[in-house]
């Protein structure tokens, strides 16, 4: 009697410790998962920062107009 209570308690550990993990891997799996959907997000707000941050093109035309100002005038700087 004491083998089958014994037999009874190890399947009920397995059957419980399955289930842990089974809880325990979905629950990293979600948690991967809003790490990586994270990530995406923090470089794509840092794509679009750096891009509105970029203003070489901006200064270059300025910098062309300035230059024709100061050459119909006939300013030399």
């Amino acid at each position: 009697m004491a083998d089958l209570t014994k037999e009874y308690l190890d399947k009920k550990l397995d059957n419980q410790t399955a289930e842990i993990k089974s809880y325990v891997d979905g629950r990293v799996s979600s948690v991967e998962d809003k790490i990586d959907n994270l990530a995406r997000m923090t470089a794509n707000g840092l794509s679009e920062i750096k891009a509105e941050l970029d203003v070489r093109e901006e200064m270059d035309d300025l910098k062309q107009r300035m230059t024709r100002i100061e050459h119909a005038l006939n300013i030399k700087s």
